[in-house]
C-alpha cells in the first residue's frame, strides 16, 4: 500500500483503483490526485489530504478520524454513511458531493464551497460551516446539534424536515 501512496513526480496519483476496506494511518497525501477510486468501508486515521483533488470517487461507509482536507477540491464523490470525526474540510471546493447519512462530529467545513452537496439524513454534531457557499446544498431530514452556519447563505439551501 505504501508504494501506491508514494508520490510520482511529487504528487501521489490514485486512479481507477478498488481499495475497499483498506486502512490508511498517518499518511501524507497532500496534493494527491484521487480519481475514480473506490474506498468503500475504508478507515483513514490522521491522513493529510490538504490541497488534494478527489474526483468521481466512492468513500462511502468509511471512517475518517483527525483527517485534514484543507484546501482540497472534492467533486462528484460519495461519502454517504461515513463517520467524519474531528476532520478539517476548511477552504475546500466541495461540489455536488453526497454526504447522505454521514455522522460528522467536531468537523469543520468553514470557508468552503458546498454547492449542490447533499447532507440529507446526516447527523451533524458540533460542525463548523461558517462562511460557506450553501447554494443548492440540501440538509433535508438532517439532525443538527451545534452546527455553526454564521455568514453562510442558508437561504440558498434546503432544510426540509422529515415527515412524521
Amino acid at each position: 500500500m505504501h508504494r501506491l501512496l508514494a508520490p510520482a513526480a511529487g504528487r501521489a496519483r490514485l486512479e481507477d483503483l478498488d481499495l475497499a476496506g483498506v486502512t490508511v494511518a498517518d499518511a501524507d497525501l497532500s496534493g494527491a490526485l484521487v480519481s475514480g477510486c473506490r474506498f468503500t468501508g475504508a478507515t483513514f486515521v490522521g491522513v493529510r489530504f490538504a490541497e488534494a483533488s478527489i474526483l468521481l470517487s466512492f468513500l462511502d461507509r468509511a471512517t475518517f478520524r483527525t483527517c485534514d482536507f484543507t484546501g482540497a477540491t472534492i467533486h462528484n464523490s460519495v461519502f454517504a454513511g461515513s463517520l467524519l470525526e474531528e476532520c478539517l474540510f476548511s477552504d475546500c471546493d466541495i461540489v455536488q458531493d453526497s454526504f447522505l447519512g454521514i455522522h460528522a462530529v467536531r468537523t469543520v467545513f468553514n470557508h468552503s464551497n458546498l454547492y449542490g452537496s447533499r447532507f440529507i439524513g446526516a447527523l451533524l454534531s458540533d460542525v463548523g460551516m461558517r462562511d460557506c457557499n450553501l447554494t443548492r446544498a440540501r440538509f433535508d431530514a438532517a439532525h443538527r446539534k451545534g452546527v455553526d452556519f454564521r455568514a453562510s447563505n442558508t437561504n440558498e439551501a434546503s432544510f426540509l424536515e422529515a415527515l412524521s
